[in-house]
């Protein structure tokens, strides 16, 4: 406390607050992201004419990166298009 001012930062800089950070949107492309690598999984199971020792590792090692990877992708383009319209 700082007389009667109120809470300080650790080091006792002042702090300005700007708009709040649209969270929902990154949370929306992340369950974007998971269905496009769902239909992604079932269209090369179905579809691809790949053999199963090609297809088991694809499903369980490739598309849950290829999920955070474009979830993760989706989130930087917000957080710019947040930053840039200040």
């Amino acid at each position: 406390m700082d007389d009667g001012k109120g809470v300080k930062t650790l080091i006792g800089r002042e702090e300005t607050h700007g708009r709040r950070f649209p969270g929902y949107l990154e949370k929306i492309g992340l369950l974007i992201s998971i269905a496009v690598v769902v239909m992604l999984g079932q269209w090369l199971w179905a579809d691809s004419n790949l053999s199963e020792t090609i297809l088991w590792p694809v499903t369980v090692c490739g598309l849950p990166i290829c999920a955070l990877l474009l979830g993760e992708v989706l989130a930087r383009i917000i957080q710019r298009i947040h930053v840039n319209s200040e």
